[in-house]
């Protein structure tokens, strides 16, 4: 440190370390250890400030072993890390599970101690990603070998400014915390987990680093901010650890920072590097995963098969290394188990990946505990990962295996692109089927707003959701579900279509659903409605809607939506739950949200005259006066819970207070992206702060329509219900009767009890909602637009908030 006494070492943000700071902050510290008859290791809690990089480099410079504890890890995690090799707190640092003082202690029995190798540095533990973490000692060997590699690799030495995005905590973070320090680099620590994506551009613009550490998935995030130009296009280097990155993820990079190096290095807890892949500015980028890369520095890598032999170049195997630069063991249940060394000092180690080798790289194609055969042909697991990430609309995924009544099942969990609708699960099986075969396209493919992660960044996979099993299957039993069935499996890309499969759980929409109107119009002569593919559900029912060429809605305007538990069958004691649907919009909309409401019975209310025949309703008023009659109809008494979807919302309001006149009560209306400027500001009664300004904006912006459209438009609607158009057409002109009755309504304060919940594009200002309602209980937004908050995967959270608005239990 006092060759670069006066050079910056640390840059927190909040302060400056010098590194002669930083010498003294490290002396201090190691006075401060003590207890020179303990033999415990060292837990330094670390948190991405100066003075917990001081004591870090204080405790390794200690003699013992270091546990580095990240500060986000929750207690109980914390609690078996340092109880599993029994560690004690560095002083000041406040660890749960570190029952003895950081000084000596008094007379009486010694603490117990597990008995460390002298030459372990630092004791890591792995990210439990995939089950429980294990304690690994790393001798100092790794580590001198870890700093001087990552120093020629990346380019840490003097004079250059390294910002660190990654958790010092951990692996990837340790690495570049001690590499920058060690080399005599400046460290910029920046901490995206506490401060935002956004704080972390920021930060980058400010530092201007020379290298950027960080995970893919913060990459990607980053490259989406709207000022990541800024803060990348001067980075030279932008390397990233814990995970495969996608040929994508480099392009993103490279459109921000063009001159920009980047560096993807894989490694694990036991082995500390393993590989680097260096794609210069220049170099031509594959489709798909980017290649792990060559092996790093003084590790022989192989690829084995079951045996431990040595299989050729392109074969997939076990990837095994020999190193004197890995680590020395593991400490289980309070027992050190040490890997066998040879007379020269290393050690093998086979990891828990499969790969293989090509032109000298490595190639990762997913875990051991990953690999299956299906129809005798070994899935690769990284090639499915990367057709996913391929799809237009997905942002990230994950792909595992599962076993279903001892069958193998791949597993795709898959988060969309931020502040995108998501594609439907239907677009993305059709899509995935055009690249993969049939043995290697997924079973079930789940829509997750986040792929969940863990402190250090890497995807949970003990977090991530369950699929849903479809029942076994039966086979089509009529004429009519034989010739269904394959219309189904064409639409929604899925083979062997049962009896008892249904259309939603397989992924279809209202999209699909359009779709499935023609086909079955082309095929059997029969006409049928949105509402009926929701309400018949099940293929078997659908089928026999068709052969009894009815359907049986009432008059169009109520259709029973499914419900997760059954069949519509034990209704029972079932709170009612009434959902209106939006201008031009089928009660099929909501079938998503009603499959969520776990106790409920949801009926869905959309326009009269959407499906059949008849005099739409040309104001609010009226509509609600129609809604009125079908629920009490349904429910002569109440009390009633209400949920309504953009204009729904508002005809649920004045549907209560038509019922609140007949003395009957409506407990809680729930609005979901019910968008108060635009149409609807033009005659509010309510004073909105901006909102008439937001009004006049919204009229201006959309588009004049020419004379000629304008008429259409006109005449069109006057046949509305009367004349029968394709489904699409019929959805829009109904859209626009919905926008022009908005227009004519005169927006009053609701009385009752209400909650709002707005998409992420919504436009509102949340405290417009306390004056439209003042008895408003709390106003939410979620993930997705206008009509993806209805959706998967934003659809979860949003059935969250009904559920919690409606019960009075908070979530």
């Amino acid at each position: 440190m006092s060759a670069h006494a006066d050079r910056t070492a640390v840059h927190t943000g909040q302060a400056l370390i010098t590194y002669a700071e930083l010498g003294r902050q490290v002396a201090q510290r190691s006075d401060r250890i003590g207890g020179a008859d303990d033999p415990r290791p060292l837990a330094v809690r670390l948190d991405g400030s100066g003075d917990a990089v001081a004591a870090l480099i204080a405790a390794l410079l200690s003699g013992r072993p270091v546990v580095p504890v990240d500060a986000a890890l929750p207690s109980e995690r914390v609690r078996a890390m340092v109880g599993a090799v029994h560690a004690r707190a560095f002083p000041g640092c406040d660890l749960p599970g570190c029952d003895l003082p950081a000084a000596a202690t008094a007379a009486g029995p010694p603490p117990p101690t597990v008995r460390i190798p002298p030459s372990c540095l630092v004791i890591a533990f792995t990210s439990g990603s995939t089950g429980r973490p294990k304690a690994v000692l790393h001798p100092a060997a790794l580590w001198l070998n870890q700093i001087e590699e990552l120093g020629e690799e990346l380019g840490l030495g003097p004079d250059h400014r390294a910002a660190q995005a990654l958790p010092v905590g951990y692996g990837g973070g340790l690495d570049i915390t001690l590499g920058a320090l060690f080399n005599g680099a400046t460290l910029h620590l920046v901490e995206p987990r506490l401060d935002g994506v956004d704080a972390a551009v920021r930060a980058l613009r400010h530092h201007a680093p020379d290298s950027l550490h960080l995970s893919p998935a913060l990459l990607r995030a980053i490259c989406g901010a709207p000022d990541a130009h800024a803060a990348l296009h001067a980075v030279g280097v932008v390397a990233t650890c814990g995970e495969a990155v996608h040929s994508a993820d480099v392009r993103a990079l490279r459109a921000l920072a063009p001159s920009a190096t980047f560096i993807n290095r894989s490694g694990s807890s036991e082995t500390g590097n393993l590989t680097f892949n260096v794609v210069p500015p220049a170099c031509p980028l594959p489709d798909g995963m980017l290649s792990a890369g060559r092996p790093a520095r003084h590790k022989q890598i192989r690829i084995v098969d079951d045996a431990g032999t040595t299989l050729p170049d392109g074969e997939i195997g076990h990837v095994h290394v020999t190193s004197a630069h890995i680590a020395s063991g593991y400490v289980v249940d309070g027992r050190v188990e040490l890997f066998e060394s040879a007379a020269d000092g290393r050690r093998d180690h086979r990891l828990g990946d499969r790969g293989r080798f090509h032109d000298g790289e490595l190639h990762l194609v997913g875990r051991t505990d990953d690999t299956i055969k299906i129809r005798g042909y070994r899935v690769d697991i990284a090639e499915i990962t990367s057709a996913a990430m391929a799809v237009a609309g997905i942002d990230d995924a994950v792909v595992t295996i599962t076993t279903t009544r001892g069958r193998p099942e791949i597993v795709a969990h898959l988060a969309p692109t931020p502040g995108r609708r998501p594609p439907a699960v239907a677009d993305v099986r059709a899509a995935l089927g055009t690249v993969l075969p049939t043995w290697m396209q997924p079973t079930h493919l789940i829509m997750v707003a986040a792929l969940p992660r863990t402190s250090s960044g890497k995807v949970d996979r003990t977090a991530l959701p369950d699929p849903v099993d479809r029942a076994p299957r039966v086979a089509p039993r009529s004429v009519t579900e034989g010739l269904l069935a394959p219309i189904w499996a064409d639409l929604l890309s899925v083979s062997d279509i049962g009896a008892d499969d249904d259309f939603t759980s397989l992924g279809g929409d209202s999209l699909t659903a359009v779709e499935l109107i023609r086909r079955i119009e082309d095929t059997f002569g029969v006409r049928i409605s949105p509402s009926t593919v929701v309400s018949a559900g099940t293929l078997a029912a659908l089928a026999t809607r068709i052969d009894g060429q009815a359907d049986h809605a009432g008059a169009g305007v109520v259709a029973e939506l499914p419900s997760v538990d059954d069949n519509f069958i034990r209704w029972a004691g079932r709170p009612l739950v009434f959902a209106f649907a939006g201008a031009g919009e089928a009660a099929l909309a909501f079938a998503p949200l009603s499959r969520r409401m776990r106790g409920y019975r949801v009926i869905g209310l959309q326009a009269h005259a959407l499906e059949r025949r008849g005099l739409p309703d040309w104001t609010i008023t009226r509509a609600a006066r129609r809604c009125v009659d079908h629920i009490t109809a349904i429910d002569p008494t109440g009390p009633y819970q209400f949920v309504g979807h953009s204009l729904g919302g508002v005809i649920a309001m004045e549907a209560a207070r038509i019922l609140a006149r007949s003395g009957r009560e409506v407990s809680h209306i729930v609005c979901l992206d019910t968008i108060l400027t635009g149409p609807l500001g033009t005659r509010s009664s309510v004073a909105l702060t901006d909102c008439t300004a937001s009004a006049a904006h919204a009229a201006q912006s959309r588009a004049p329509a020419r004379r000629t459209e304008l008429w259409r438009t006109r005449m069109a609607l006057l046949t509305a219900g009367w004349r029968r158009r394709p489904t699409e057409a019929q959805w829009a002109l109904f859209h626009e009767l919905g926008r022009r009755s908005a227009m004519l309504h005169r927006l009053r304060p609701y009385p009752g009890a209400l909650t709002a919940v707005l998409a992420e594009d919504n436009p509102d200002l949340a405290e417009w909602w306390y004056s439209v309602a003042p008895e408003c209980r709390a106003v939410h937004r979620v993930g997705g637009d206008h009509n993806g908050m209805l959706r998967s995967p934003h659809v979860d959270r949003t059935a969250d908030l009904v559920r919690s608005a409606l019960s009075g239990v908070p979530v």
